[in-house]
């Protein structure tokens, strides 16, 4: 008579540990870097996969760049003829550039100008000499610009066009200055701007009588006619601020004289952030998302690799606009705490 056999059956928790424990060294293999994290983990009761996984970078810090193209002088031209002038735009004129053009003569009347230079101002000394300041950007194809007198008030005339790359086409002149008077000595007006990196354009116009140009600025015409004498120039300034103090004399000639002092506006920056943390010790994490949310709305996250990587610049940017910058480590779905920091640029 057979006896039958009977086969052992491991219980259902038993099998239920091994078949956890050959995933876990599954996961210990295809994983690369998980034998040590898997190490790491057991090894501290208190650890969690989730949280010890992916660790977060950390010191976020966010920080604006402001890159502005400076104002630059592109050439300047000089002329003096009876009425009427015509002035040659520089030779190294550009498409987009500014023009500006002065213009003295002797007496109190009003000036012809082609129709597509804007008077930005003209002021009388007295009776003797009046100066008027013409502006315009620059097309490529510029022809000489004819100022003249009406022919009731025929006279010679003296001037010139200044040319500059850099400022902003649709509003050139930030702010504008003038005086006039009599004597020996001119001050030249001081204006106060909130543009940063601006071009101070200083045109002078005496009676009788030629202004030299103040030491500190860059001459840029000086030039007579039988009545008057002009003259140009100009410098740079950082600011925001009041304008330096700069003065010219003529010992010997106190006739009438006007002045003007013109802060030109140079084109918008190109606004942007610098951000820079401390990398995630979670070394076998893949790299990291980044997130730009400003007035409660996201731009979808972008990625960064590899997890080494411990700065990127994000742009452009709105000047005076606040934003939210989000920073976290990843591994597939699994993602570390985020780090974040806020930015509102002031360029």
């Amino acid at each position: 008579m057979r006896r039958s056999r009977r086969v052992r059956r491991l219980p259902r928790r038993a099998l239920a540990a091994v078949v956890g424990a050959l995933a876990l060294l599954a996961l210990t293999v295809l994983l690369p870097g998980a034998s040590a994290r898997f190490t790491s983990v057991t090894g501290n009761p208190a650890g969690a996969w989730a949280t010890d996984g992916v660790a977060p970078p950390t010191g976020l810090t966010v920080v604006q760049t402001c890159t502005r193209t400076p104002i630059a002088f592109r050439g300047a031209a000089a002329s003096t003829s009876q009425s009427p002038l015509a002035l040659s735009p520089p030779a190294q004129t550009q498409p987009g550039d500014v023009l500006v053009a002065q213009v003295a003569y002797y007496g109190t009347s009003t000036i012809s100008a082609p129709g597509d230079w804007t008077l930005l101002s003209a002021d009388t000394s007295g009776t003797s000499v009046t100066s008027a300041v013409f502006h315009k950007v620059a097309t490529g194809s510029e022809a000489p610009a004819v100022f003249s007198r009406p022919p009731s008030s025929p006279g010679d005339m003296v001037g010139g066009i200044v040319a500059y790359g850099g400022v902003d086409p649709s509003s050139p002149v930030a702010v504008t200055g003038r005086t006039t008077g009599t004597g020996e000595t001119v001050n030249l007006p001081t204006v106060t701007t909130t543009v940063k990196d601006t071009v101070l354009v200083y045109f002078l116009a005496k009676s009788g009588g030629l202004l030299p140009t103040p030491g500190a600025l860059q001459e840029r015409w000086r030039l007579s006619s039988d009545s008057e004498g002009a003259t140009a120039a100009d410098e740079s300034f950082v600011g925001p601020g009041t304008t330096p103090s700069r003065s010219s004399s003529t010992p010997g000639s106190a006739t009438e004289y006007v002045a003007h002092t013109i802060a030109l506006r140079p084109t918008a920056p190109q606004v942007g952030a610098s951000l820079s943390w401390t990398a995630s010790p979670s070394t076998w994490a893949t790299g990291y998302r980044l997130e730009r949310s400003t007035a409660g709305t996201a731009q979808a996250p972008r990625s960064i690799t590899p997890v080494g990587t411990t700065s990127t610049t994000e742009g452009p940017l709105v000047n005076g606009t606040a934003y939210s910058f989000r920073l976290w480590a990843y591994r597939g779905t699994w993602t570390s705490t985020v780090a974040t920091a806020p930015l509102t640029p002031a360029c």
